[in-house]
């Protein structure tokens, strides 16, 4: 009888993935595009839950790594980040914590 993974193995995949993918994307863009579609594939077929931090590191649309400056623009204006892909032209606004101002 074959077990299946629980999630955090295949959290563990995603994240070698991901990593192995920004290590390899100056040498071969083809496949770190590969690498981050099949993590991609990874992180929805499982239902994994993942941080902002992690849920940015791969497009939506066009399942290419992000690398800020690379493959997106990332700005911040009042209170929101703004992650624009320059593959796809996909557009993510998300939301932090300013600080306490006076």
């Amino acid at each position: 009888m074959v077990k299946t993974k629980d999630k955090s193995a295949f959290k563990r995949d995603f994240n070698f993935l991901v990593d192995t993918a920004r290590k390899i994307f100056t040498e071969n863009q083809k496949l770190s595009d590969r690498y981050a579609y099949i993590a991609y594939r990874i992180f929805l077929s499982k239902k994994l839950k993942l941080s902002k931090n992690e849920k940015v590191l791969i497009c939506k649309r066009c399942n290419k790594i992000l690398i800020p400056g690379k493959t997106v623009i990332v700005r911040l204006k009042n209170g929101i980040i703004t992650y624009k892909c320059l593959n796809c032209g996909n557009v993510r606004k998300l939301g932090y914590d300013k600080g306490n101002r006076r």
